[in-house]
């Protein structure tokens, strides 16, 4: 997992070519305008997929991690938490390879908030539980970018 934020150009100097390639498409498009789907960021194999959703108590909320893409969550709009732990400290639950998707349950080991501007990388070995409500549940417009873990 590694967290910065769009605006933090020394870290993100130092993120593998497609991450910048993520950071830098999401600087120059106004998301805030994208209706939800999945879209091609151009001349990449890189899928962006806009959501929008409201933030909800952790109890509503689940565990996931992927096997094959990493996620670059950019928050656009909006603020929620993402609970973490390695995969290793949680139980399988569900495993859909068609949808890169695996289920879990089990302790969270800490929280990352995230805020407009801020970034998320998630690898596949990293659990996560997102869209948490901080103090209230509000509307969240998030984009996840998913890159090939064999391409980065």
């Amino acid at each position: 997992m590694i967290f910065t934020n769009l605006n933090d150009e020394l870290q993100n100097k130092s993120l593998s070519e497609k991450i910048q390639k993520c950071i830098e498409f999401t600087k120059e498009n106004n998301f805030e305008e994208y209706e939800p789907g999945s879209y091609d960021v151009p001349g990449t194999d890189i899928k962006v997929n806009v959501g929008n959703y409201d933030t909800k108590p952790e109890n509503e909320c689940a565990w996931e991690s992927h096997l094959k893409y990493i996620d670059v969550q950019i928050m656009i709009k909006g603020r929620e938490y993402i609970a973490f732990n390695n995969i290793r400290n949680l139980k399988k639950t569900k495993v859909d390879e068609e949808k890169d998707f695996i289920g879990h349950e089990g302790p969270e080991l800490f929280r990352v908030f995230l805020e407009d501007g801020d970034v998320l990388i998630l690898y596949p070995e990293d659990g996560h539980m997102p869209g948490i409500k901080s103090e209230e549940s509000i509307p969240v417009k998030k984009i996840v970018y998913k890159i090939d873990v064999n391409t980065v």
